[in-house]
């Protein structure tokens, strides 16, 4: 295969990765959510998103920073607690454990994944 066509196929699995792994962001998020709080009480959360930081549920992966600081402002020091529920259970979803790293971010975790992710796809494309 020409070094083109590899860097493309790279390029395209990229793609693919960053679109299913904010699909599953999104939907994690909203799983999380429902089973915490229940369906108005999540309605309430995206609400407060919406209104306060301009941020709609399907912009949360593009926007994971805002996302973060919209938790801590919303839950206080309980945003913690559900930022790991939900890394829990992304990193699951890609076949990986999450494990807790003392000084780790939100946002550090999530960038950690996609990464992990890319570095994935060059291999198994090679």
């Amino acid at each position: 295969m020409k070094v083109q066509q590899k860097i493309k196929k790279v390029i395209i699995l990229m793609s693919e990765n960053k679109k299913k792994l904010n699909r599953v962001l999104v939907n994690t998020v909203d799983e999380e959510l429902m089973k915490i709080f229940g369906k108005t009480a999540t309605l309430v959360i995206y609400s407060y998103f919406e209104d306060n930081l301009s941020l709609k549920r399907e912009n949360i992966p593009e926007k994971i920073e805002l996302f973060s600081q919209g938790l801590k402002n919303f839950f206080g020091s309980g945003a913690c607690m559900l930022e790991k529920t939900i890394l829990t259970d992304l990193y699951s979803s890609f076949g990986f454990n999450y494990k807790e790293k003392k000084g780790h971010t939100f946002v550090e975790y999530v960038t950690e994944l996609k990464n992990h992710l890319s570095v994935n796809n060059i291999k198994s494309s090679q």
